[in-house]
């Protein structure tokens, strides 16, 4: 759903019940979007950026602060190792009619088919298979991933200032460095071995290598994030299991392996997750142990505690994992879930954010969900800065509406109430203890009303509905 004015409208009415307004933060609460780039140049999102002046003022392609990055004014681009966190000649020729055709796809996957009129429908059906723009809404979805993410955190939201880096080429999982981890992985055991069998002793020791390979290779991105001095940061991005899975298989193949099942590719990708991908994912954030790192669920529908994923599986005591809901407050048919992995939810179907080149249009995904909770974890730190990132996370997972339907899926089973939590926030800092003020919000602020729609949602059973819908979530 469109993000509401009412949440904000809640949390001024709860405030009121505290005697005042919640304090304002002394300073702006620095916010890290982690995604495919941001464009600040949009007159959304421009006027909370935090530019860096130097270079903001300084002369074109020279590093006036002598950092390293050359006119980084807002982050940089770690893939193409420039400063356009953006390009915006990439902008599609028929933009709006893409721009459209989102539009309809999203109004799809949050009410159906048959919220749609004949004409509409076959609108939508026509144009997102017509060569010539069903490709530009893929590639739009990357695009503007990082733009949309930043919109959804800037909604309502003057309390903030952004910065964003390029950490992946689009707004899904980060495949190159997939490849070109087994492509090294596959040169240097056979370069050693000589030998076309490969056996799990000899994996598991050149995945340990692989991951120190990773360690020192995000160390670039690690310092230069740091210095950021972040409170929050977004990461609505991930390898999803399915994926990484298929490819373990053909590798297995490749390196050997005969009759392999399931249970044992699975095992494989476990191994190579955890000994690979999460030490890069914990050396990235290294430097950021005062920020709040929340993360995206992801969108395979699967759920999380069969296996291990990254980022979602960091081990890191700062982060927290989202689920997306719907417009019922109902879990998502696309979300991830987890009750050991997954944290709480907020909505995720159809939200309207901003686009690059000052456009503004819908997406869908635990991706949209991510910066949604973001957002509102900025409120309850504006509320009470001082707020370690861990008594946050235990304040926004301690203060949720609990659903009987979420009671299998997520840790808390909950979704995120942000008048309750910035309620607790206030507590905290008025001098109690934290449980005592979690105690409190959750006996003197009532749940969320949540205006449930007559519509009944996608049918997913339709293969036409169900290729669209799955084939457009972030």
């Amino acid at each position: 759903m469109k993000l509401r004015k009412s949440l904000i409208i809640a949390a001024a009415a709860a405030a009121l019940t505290m005697g005042g307004l919640p304090a304002q933060a002394a300073k702006p609460i620095n916010v890290l979007v982690v995604d495919s780039g941001s464009d600040f140049s949009h007159k959304v999102l421009n006027p909370l950026a935090n530019p860096n002046k130097a270079e903001l003022k300084g002369q074109a392609k020279v590093d006036d602060d002598n950092n390293g990055y050359v006119d980084d004014v807002y982050g940089w681009n770690f893939v193409e190792n420039n400063p356009t966190l953006v390009n915006l000649e990439d902008t599609p020729p028929d933009y709006n009619k893409v721009l459209k055709v989102m539009q309809y796809i999203n109004k799809m996957q949050q009410s159906g088919k048959e919220a749609f009129t004949d004409e509409e429908w076959n609108w939508l059906v026509k144009n997102y298979n017509d060569p010539k723009v069903g490709p530009w809404v893929s590639f739009v979805g990357g695009w503007a991933h990082g733009t949309h993410c930043a919109g959804i955190i800037a909604n309502n939201n003057k309390d903030i200032s952004m910065n964003a880096i390029r950490h992946i080429p689009t707004g899904s999982a980060p495949k190159g460095w997939i490849s070109d981890a087994f492509a090294k992985l596959i040169l240097k055991i056979f370069w050693r071995t000589k030998t076309p069998q490969v056996t799990m002793e000899m994996l598991e020791k050149y995945f340990d290598q692989l991951g120190e390979d990773y360690v020192r290779e995000i160390k670039e991105k690690a310092d230069y994030i740091a210095k950021f001095n972040p409170r929050l940061i977004n990461c609505s991005f991930g390898t999803e299991n399915s994926g990484l899975l298929q490819m373990m298989k053909a590798n297995m193949k490749k390196w050997g392996f005969t009759n392999i099942t399931d249970e044992e590719a699975q095992k494989m990708t476990n191994l190579f997750v955890k000994k690979v991908f999460l030490p890069r994912d914990k050396a990235f954030f290294a430097g950021c142990k005062n920020a709040l790192v929340f993360i995206a669920a992801g969108n395979s529908s699967e759920n999380l505690d069969n296996f291990i994923t990254s980022p979602n599986n960091v081990p890191i005591p700062n982060k927290i994992v989202i689920a997306a809901t719907d417009e019922n407050n109902k879990l998502a048919d696309f979300s991830c879930y987890g009750v050991k992995t997954v944290d709480v939810a907020v909505p995720g179907v159809n939200i309207y954010s901003t686009y690059p080149n000052n456009k503004m249009g819908y997406m869908s995904g635990t991706s949209m969900a991510c910066p949604n909770a973001l957002g509102m974890a900025s409120r309850v730190l504006s509320t009470n800065p001082n707020l370690t990132p861990v008594e946050l996370k235990k304040i926004l997972m301690g203060t949720v509406d609990i659903k009987d339907w979420l009671k299998d899926k997520v840790r808390t089973s909950g979704v995120i109430n942000v008048d309750r939590a910035i309620y607790a926030a206030q507590q905290v800092k008025n001098g109690k203890t934290l449980d005592d003020a979690i105690k409190e919000a959750n006996q003197k602020v009532p749940d969320m009303r949540v205006v449930r729609s007559r519509k009944t949602g996608p049918n997913l059973k339709d293969p036409v509905v169900r290729k669209i819908y799955f084939s457009n979530v972030y």
